[in-house]
């Protein structure tokens, strides 16, 4: 319930912090409307650009890009991190820097809610928190008794993901491809995310069965996705027990994981597809700009605001410079 409020359709009435998002998301389209080109990080923000009437070819996807994706990570040879089996790997862990608020929110959501309901069932395991500039409040949170270990930065994110057993991401807000669940796909760890979390993150045709309201993920939730999504504390717990304790299930959550990242974060497809998109618009950039109407109006109305802006400074420095008497 916490991102309920949609800048974009935004009426006028409200909060302060609502007119402010209003205005946000007002100043960063119009930032889009004067590109020449827009790098786009998921086919979810593709389709939000599409509906704000963005032209297509202004909007190239550039997602996340693996070089990892596409190889086995069994085979000697791959260039994947060091994947451990279900038996030789121990315990929860969620990933993120604490200066993004979407992170802070996660953990404290983890911290009071989850954490507890999971630990009562699953008294052994443990829960790891790992991320940047973590504040007073997330470090207050550290308490072993309980198995809610908060251990700040960590140099080698690979390492830890790769001996955990499962990644939690209760995230209720933020955009765009969650790294987080790239690096745990990459390190062959299953998820439990949000429906916030997962956006971005599915294949077309699996997008598609997602109810209207965005509160059930029925296809997801039966082994074609990296992990599980759930909607709800309770469902969340449920959904962290069975991916942590069920051997056949975690086993099909690593697989498709792995798969997700080969359609659709494979460095060795998407680079081409953005190298191509920037030379296409270099090379075609004042036609471009011709049929650009919208975006030849704005940049028209930001530059002549900028030019009367500095004939008001002029004037102020100007009046500042004059002895006082002459001002008056």
């Amino acid at each position: 319930k916490v991102m309920e409020f949609d800048p974009s359709l935004f009426n006028g009435t409200g909060s302060k912090r609502r007119e402010k998002a209003h205005d946000t998301f007002l100043r960063e389209l119009a930032s889009v409307y004067r590109s020449d080109l827009v790098l786009v990080c998921s086919t979810d923000e593709m389709k939000l650009f599409e509906s704000w009437n963005i032209h297509k070819r202004k909007l190239v996807p550039a997602s996340f890009f693996c070089m990892e994706a596409g190889d086995d990570m069994s085979s000697e040879t791959t260039t994947c991190p060091k994947s451990y089996a279900f038996e030789d790997r121990k315990d929860f862990v969620t990933v993120g820097g604490f200066k993004h608020v979407p992170n802070v929110d996660a953990v404290k959501l983890l911290c009071y809610e989850i954490w507890p309901k999971i630990r009562k069932r699953l008294p052994d395991a443990r829960m790891h928190v790992y991320g940047a500039y973590p504040p007073p409040l997330i470090l207050s949170m550290q308490d072993k008794k309980s198995g809610f270990i908060v251990h700040g930065q960590v140099d080698d994110i690979d390492e830890v993901l790769s001996k955990s057993r499962v990644l939690l991401a209760p995230l209720r807000f933020g955009a765009g491809v969650k790294g987080k669940i790239v690096d745990a796909w990459r390190c062959g760890c299953p998820v439990v995310t949000t429906p916030v979390g997962a956006e971005g993150m599915m294949c077309e045709d699996e997008s598609s069965d997602v109810a209207a309201d965005g509160n059930k993920f029925t296809k997801t939730n039966d082994g074609s996705w990296g992990g599980l999504i759930a909607s709800d504390t309770n469902e969340f717990v449920d959904a962290a027990v069975k991916a942590y304790t069920q051997k056949e299930f975690w086993g099909r959550y690593q697989e498709k994981g792995s798969d997700l990242l080969n359609q659709l974060f494979n460095g060795r497809v998407n680079l081409p597809v953005v190298e191509s998109g920037i030379c296409d618009a270099v090379a075609s950039l004042q036609q471009r700009r011709r049929l650009d109407v919208v975006g030849a109006i704005l940049w028209r109305d930001a530059q002549r605001s900028t030019e009367y802006f500095s004939k008001w400074i002029e004037l102020k420095e100007s009046l500042a410079a004059k002895p006082e008497s002459a001002a008056d």
